[in-house]
């Protein structure tokens, strides 16, 4: 039996409280049917690409960013 089989008999098991609190715990991590707005795309398409991946930045500004 494959893990996925397993997971499903495992849920198909869950009470319907069991499986609000399930789906509660892991809802975060479905993902959205929502289109990605413009920007998001474009950043998408840069990584797919391979362009704009990195900038010439001091260690002193990755800091500065990382705290900000």
């Amino acid at each position: 039996m494959s893990t996925k089989e397993i997971a499903y008999r495992i849920i198909d098991s869950f009470s319907d409280e069991q499986l609000e609190g399930f789906v509660l715990l892991f809802k975060d991590y479905i993902p959205s049917d929502e289109e990605p707005n413009e920007e998001t795309r474009t950043v998408l398409d840069d990584v797919k690409n391979g362009r704009n991946l990195s900038r010439n930045v001091t260690v002193e500004e990755l800091f500065k960013d990382l705290n900000s």
